[in-house]
């Protein structure tokens, strides 16, 4: 059974619905309380012909097994295909007919998920708790001059410890180590960013977003292998000696449409996007809409689609 588990790459539970199903050949053994090593066997041709049937999956994953791996629904990676016209074919994981991701496609999906988990930011509570005023990877300090980073478990909010979860209300005595409040700006647009988790430097950027952009202007979220966030497109005034400048003029490296400058102590937030209204005629909007449904995008998605097409023709 060991062999067969290994030589299928799947569970034993699984193997027991290949018997069932009569895709394995069981060799007979009369006694098997003095069988080899009190074990089932199969014979070796059955277990080769079913491999054959089957996929080589070592190399990619079901579309179930990513979504489930980036915490998101299967619903919302099948929509991110659809939405971006990418093509995943079907193979065999196990008696099952599924979608399998290469690592091409799952590089190209890691970007597109990435970039959904900015859609998050419109919950406020994924991020900031108001009734107790903290704010998620927020750094407290206890009586002893530990410090621990604000973090959400489920819904509870709290600090991850030497004896694991305790919740904020448990840790009565740590303090903030700064305000995380500044001014709201009016602004639209955001630059978005994602650090990866094991950046040392991680931390450092995090308490910079929050002495100078503060919770109104700036947003962080947390995913299995990065911290997303975004920030204001703004100007903000700046001391010369800030000790934050430097981590927030790094932050670049990790930013994904738009840049951080510092000119004349002034930080400028610039973001790449362009947010334009089209007016269109009711005609046009059935049509577009049309168009949209019939190829599962939303009517914004479709007409950036339709000028981003237009645009490459052009230049073509």
């Amino acid at each position: 059974m060991k062999e067969v588990v290994e030589t299928l790459s799947v569970a034993e539970s699984t193997v027991y619905k290949y018997i069932q199903k009569g895709l394995l050949v069981e060799i007979e053994q009369p006694n098997l309380k003095y069988a080899i090593n009190g074990q089932r066997l199969f014979t070796s041709e059955s277990v080769s012909d079913l491999k054959a049937q089957m996929t080589d999956t070592s190399k990619h994953t079901s579309l179930n097994s990513y979504a489930k791996e980036k915490k998101v629904s299967p619903e919302i990676v099948k929509r991110i295909v659809a939405e971006n016209d990418i093509e995943i074919p079907k193979g065999t994981h196990g008696l099952r007919q599924t979608y399998l991701i290469s690592p091409e496609i799952k590089k190209t999906l890691d970007q597109l998920i990435q970039e959904n988990t900015f859609v998050h930011f419109r919950t406020k509570n994924n991020y900031y708790n108001s009734k107790k005023n903290i704010a998620l990877l927020q750094p407290f300090i206890d009586e002893d001059e530990r410090t621990y980073r604000v973090m959400i478990e489920g819904r509870r909010w709290g600090f991850y410890t030497e004896t694991g979860f305790t919740t904020f209300e448990s840790l009565k005595n740590a303090k903030p180590l700064y305000d995380i409040h500044k001014p709201t700006v009016r602004s639209s647009l955001y630059v978005n960013f994602s650090i990866p988790k094991n950046e040392k430097n991680s931390y450092l950027y995090v308490d910079a977003i929050y002495n100078i952009f503060g919770i109104e202007n700036a947003q962080l979220l947390l995913t299995d292998e990065s911290i997303n966030g975004r920030i204001k497109m703004n100007t903000w005034k700046v001391a010369n000696e800030s000790e934050h400048i430097d981590q927030l003029l790094e932050l670049n490296e990790y930013t994904l449409n738009g840049e951080i400058k510092l000119i004349d102590h002034v930080l400028h937030v610039i973001c790449f996007d362009k947010r334009v209204v089209v007016v269109l005629p009711q005609e046009y909007h059935e049509q577009l809409s049309e168009m949209a449904k019939k190829q599962n995008k939303t009517e914004s998605k479709m007409g950036q689609k339709i000028l981003q097409d237009f645009f490459n023709k052009k230049q073509n």
